[in-house]
């Protein structure tokens, strides 16, 4: 790696320009198509999977680690990040099979996986004035951002030991606060918490989402999921009741949660359990719903003008000629990243109001491991890369030449 002691001037320069830095990155090369794979496409649609079939081994194929991956320069308006931690998401290993081509796709290849994770600010692109080297930050790369056609993906997933992200999509996390506990925290929180009260997200459609209030119905389901279980807890905080579905290993610790009812879903029709009760608001986490049908029933559960809200990337929401149904309204949502709903969710983490469950921390070269994890669903919360030995916690510390100063 190309190490030489800079001046102000040449690292502003050296952010946009030679010498080219290298670093470790885990890149994925290629897709394995789900669709040309009858089996794992049962598996990725949430349908019941023999005991025998691992639907990830073959797609694990196109991940590889690149020892020497250029790091990437910060852009106006971006800064660079060290990672110290990054957070596997479902999301990562659908885009690597390939099940949600038709809407995030991978547009080009190698790409970096990864869209949560947390870090030191290490160089800032110009234009950048809220953050300055040597912050501590919990980032959201973006969902639909990160996979845009009018970005060159390869460098910008968390899955490396540097990466690139929008000011905007960051947040400063207080030094009193392990950036662990934030690290698994922005897409499942951003997603939990638009969903809930709107923020600066919006459905599909670009119609609001929540306004989850004290006295609120909220029915959660898979509050055993990333951003189920921080549903509940947030839903709570604003004096909600909540309900949601769990398997029933997952009972004890929804109720240590603050949930008032648990349903099984395993044994109890959580349509049958509830109907006529008037909910204000169904999240959608498992993605339930995948006919006009399911949401005909799921209306028997929610109030006039009540609303359900799903995280589903089918095309069945877009296929409704409008989100209401019977005066009820039924919309799909993505994140949408933005510091300032994030800034919201790190002060509730650091004021103890809300947790984010890390299920395992694992060293950085056993990315597949982490991967295969959330693909065959062994995992409650979420699951860590760590730059470091994953037992002690403690990130090792690397000098960085190019810590850049940004400005206009």
């Amino acid at each position: 790696r190309t190490r030489r002691s800079l001046s102000r001037e040449d690292r502003l320069v050296c952010t946009m320009s030679s010498p080219q830095l290298s670093m470790r990155a885990w890149q994925c090369t290629g897709t394995y198509y789900s669709h040309r794979h009858p089996e794992m496409f049962k598996v990725l649609q949430f349908q019941a999977r023999p005991p025998h079939v691992d639907p990830f081994r073959q797609a694990q194929q196109p991940l590889i680690l690149n020892e020497a991956a250029p790091v990437p320069r910060p852009k106006t308006g971006e800064v660079l990040v060290q990672v110290h931690f990054a957070a596997a998401d479902p999301l990562d290993w659908m885009l690597l099979t390939g099940v949600h081509t038709d809407r995030v796709p991978a547009r080009r290849f190698p790409y970096v996986p990864g869209f949560d994770g947390a870090g030191e600010v290490v160089a800032l692109g110009p234009g950048c004035t809220r953050l300055k080297v040597g912050d501590r930050v919990a980032m959201f790369l973006g969902l639909r951002e990160h996979y845009s056609e009018a970005e060159v993906a390869g460098y910008g997933g968390s899955f490396a030991e540097y990466c690139v992200c929008p000011e905007e999509h960051v947040s400063v996390v207080p030094q009193f606060l392990s950036l662990s506990k934030v690290a698994g925290l922005p897409m499942s929180g951003l997603t939990a918490y638009q969903a809930l009260f709107t923020g600066s997200g919006s459905s599909r459609r670009g119609e609001p989402l929540g306004k989850v209030t004290a006295g609120s119905k909220v029915v959660v389901l898979g509050g055993d999921h990333g951003p189920g279980h921080l549903a509940v807890q947030m839903a709570k905080l604003a004096g909600a009741s909540v309900t949601t579905t769990v398997p029933p290993s997952k009972r004890a610790w929804m109720e240590k949660l603050g949930a008032d009812q648990v349903i099984d879903y395993r044994e109890q029709c959580w349509i049958d359990s509830l109907r006529g009760q008037d909910f204000d608001l169904i999240l959608d986490f498992v993605h339930w719903a995948t006919s006009v049908q399911e949401l005909d029933q799921a209306s028997e559960v929610l109030r006039p003008g009540g609303q359900y809200i799903s995280i589903s990337s089918a095309r069945l929401f877009d296929d409704l000629a409008d989100s209401e149904r019977s005066g009820r309204f039924f919309k799909a949502m993505a994140p949408q990243a933005n510091s300032k709903d994030l800034d919201v969710l790190v002060a509730w983490v650091a004021g103890g109001d809300l947790e984010v469950f890390v299920d395992e921390v694992c060293p950085f070269s056993e990315a597949r491991h982490v991967l295969h994890e959330s693909a065959m669903g062994q995992s409650s919360g979420k699951v860590l890369l760590c730059q470091c030995g994953a037992s002690s916690g403690a990130c090792r510390s690397r000098q960085f030449p190019l810590a850049a100063q940004g400005g206009a």
